[in-house]
């Protein structure tokens, strides 16, 4: 089983294409509530990724 690049922790999720994910659960949560989405930032009215829901 893989393990966390991040903190070392075993790795259970893998990805779309079935392949073991670099970070644990909880280390790619923790980053995501410090990352800035794309719709907090984008500006664009007729942006594609946006106006999907």
């Amino acid at each position: 089983m893989a393990a966390c690049d991040q903190c070392g922790d075993p790795v259970e999720n893998k990805n779309s294409a079935g392949h073991y994910r670099d970070k644990c659960w909880g280390c790619i949560e923790g980053v995501a509530d410090e990352e800035t989405s794309h719709r907090e930032t984008c500006d664009d009215a007729d942006c594609l990724i946006c106006t999907v829901p």
